[in-house]
């Protein structure tokens, strides 16, 4: 069934990212906002990094196949090349139309996870800010990466990637604690996802106020 047609119009697309470790919820959350914002009129576009695109499937076959001898400062790039195209293709164009965009991650997972690897997290976002808009509003969920193995393990049944050891998201978890910026929303994922998606809303219902435009 579609979507119904937006009701609400915005005086700029605004861009949010949902963000933390494999298995704090990410995705679930990318998907009960985006449905709040559907259900309350706005115009909004849910986007998932990696892409499906040519970098995107590269990543992917690292995730299933494990890293080998790829240096840090590669991967680090095809995840920049990756981005580089979403943003072009679909980040841009979507918040010149004045919509809500979505992210189920952004750069700021890059940070993260690269940054576990041992290069620089904040040069990583000096690099990804000079093509990529910054968002307005960042949630990233925290738990646990004891907690977070066992869920990936209870889904999919099978062993974790290369990104889900439990050490490594230790070192994740750790970057992600760090990141202190305005735009950014610090939230216990151990909590339900209703009551996490509480919390979010809350705080998107409030900042899309002053962007609001008569009908």
């Amino acid at each position: 069934m579609n979507a119904p047609a937006p009701t609400r119009r915005l005086g700029q697309g605004i861009l949010i990212a949902i963000e933390g470790i494999d298995g704090s919820g990410k995705s679930t959350q990318a998907d009960l906002l985006t449905r709040a914002l559907v259900r309350e009129g706005y115009p909004v576009v849910k986007l998932k990094e990696p892409t499906s695109g040519r970098w995107g499937q590269r990543i992917r076959e690292i995730v299933q196949g494990g890293r080998g001898d790829l240096r840090p400062q590669a991967e680090l790039e095809l995840f920049v090349q990756d981005r580089y195209e979403d943003v072009q293709e679909r980040i841009l164009p979507a918040l010149e139309q004045d919509h809500i965009v979505v992210m189920d991650r952004y750069y700021f997972s890059t940070m993260a996870y690269q940054g576990a690897l041992g290069l620089d997290p904040r040069a990583i976002q000096r690099v990804n800010e000079e093509f990529a808009p910054r968002p307005d509003l960042v949630f990233i969920l925290h738990l646990p990466p004891s907690v977070a193995v066992q869920r990936i393990t209870r889904s999919r049944g099978t062993g974790n990637d290369a990104f889900e050891q439990e050490r490594y998201l230790a070192a994740v978890e750790a970057i992600y604690t760090d990141l202190r910026e305005p735009s950014i929303h610090h939230l216990d994922a151990l909590q339900p996802a209703e009551e996490v998606h509480r919390e979010i809303w809350r705080v998107v219902e409030a900042s899309l106020q002053p962007f609001l435009r008569e009908p």
